[in-house]
């Protein structure tokens, strides 16, 4: 499959190459040695997650739900599931840091209404967004019931 690289395309990866490696110095220049053992385990249990949780769950969601909702929605209820899996790590960290924090008043709005305040804004951007691809019409690509997709059966 040949596929041209838009110029958009190119740059933002240009742009991720280039952070990952600022955060590659940073890494090495600001974590104590004593450390590093726990910042290896964080980073294998990062990818341990994905493959485990995340992935499957995209997997299923890709499979199961999106082919059931109109074509207009996907981007949106796509975007949202990956809103939603960051938000839930957040909450996750804010809610086990929040039994060990000395000092209350670091966080002063209480934890609940912040996670149903991001909850809310998460929604409501999927509607936002379902609303203006289903306005746009069909989608740019091609359709997946689209013939020429569906396997030849003269093909072995």
């Amino acid at each position: 499959m040949t596929e041209t690289w838009t110029t958009g395309r190119l740059v933002l990866m240009g742009a991720g190459v280039v952070l990952i490696g600022v955060g590659v110095v940073v890494g090495l220049t600001s974590v104590p040695q004593g450390q590093w053992p726990s910042v290896l385990l964080w980073l294998a249990g990062g990818v341990a997650v994905h493959d485990v949780v995340l992935a499957p769950a995209a997997v299923v969601l890709g499979a199961l739900v999106l082919p059931r909702v109109p074509v207009g929605w996907r981007p949106a209820l796509r975007a949202g599931a990956l809103g939603a899996v960051v938000l839930a790590i957040f909450a996750a960290v804010i809610v086990v840091a929040a039994g060990v924090r000395r000092d209350p008043s670091v966080v002063p709005v209480p934890l609940t209404t912040s996670l149903v305040v991001a909850t809310a804004v998460l929604v409501l951007a999927v509607l936002v967004g379902a609303a203006v691809g289903t306005a746009r019409g069909p989608a740019r690509g091609r359709d997946p019931a689209d013939p020429e997709l569906r396997p030849r059966e003269d093909v072995d």
